[in-house]
């Protein structure tokens, strides 16, 4: 299928720019790869259930919520050419309290617990692109947490309006206002001043 050709080679090339490796580093990752294609609204992993993949969206974008008394929340969205996944349940193996939702048509690859764990084994380059990985997504992390704890709701649309404009034109309202720990209304009114 040339979707998932492409899929991929983009992957390899993602990988690359974490660190260099050999045609046969890559295969042995590639034929652990699956290609999977998820609707706008299916979700990827539920809340409750344990994490088995890491994801790789190649194309459509994810956003990763919690359900607190019957109110999502908004954690973080993924884009093309970046990972996700329930990552303390895929290391656990325990349930998580994460869901995973498409928030478009999404075509991704995905890489099982098992099989990854078992190419660490066996590849000291897998394994280093899978810290890597691991590694950018807890600065991902790290970065939210301090913004959140440093900003006010203002100064972090502002600067989420910077870093990632995409993010604002095409979340709904109701996701983003929960993603910045405000109402709608309150970001409608941010909306206006900015």
């Amino acid at each position: 299928m040339p979707t998932t050709t492409n899929a991929i080679d983009r992957l390899r090339q993602r990988f690359d720019l974490l660190t260099s490796q050999s045609d046969d580093d890559w295969l042995r990752f590639s034929t652990i790869v699956e290609s999977v294609a998820y609707q706008k609204n299916d979700c990827l992993i539920q809340a409750g259930q344990a994490e088995k993949y890491i994801y790789y969206i190649d194309e459509g974008m994810v956003r990763l919520f919690l359900t607190n008394n019957g109110r999502d929340i908004s954690l973080d969205f993924i884009f093309s050419n970046d990972f996700v996944s329930a990552y303390s349940s895929f290391l656990t193996g325990q349930p998580t309290a994460f869901t995973v939702q498409a928030l478009s048509d999404v075509q991704a690859l995905r890489f099982s617990r098992t099989k990854l764990l078992a190419l660490y084994d066996q590849s000291h380059k897998a394994e280093r692109i899978g810290r890597l990985i691991a590694e950018q997504a807890f600065l991902r992390k790290t970065s939210r947490e301090v913004q959140f704890l440093t900003n006010n709701a203002k100064q972090r649309y502002v600067q989420l309006l910077e870093q990632n404009p995409v993010l604002v034109q095409t979340i709904p309202v109701r996701h983003l206002a929960s993603y910045l720990g405000i109402a709608p209304e309150s970001l409608s009114r941010i909306r206006r001043e900015v």
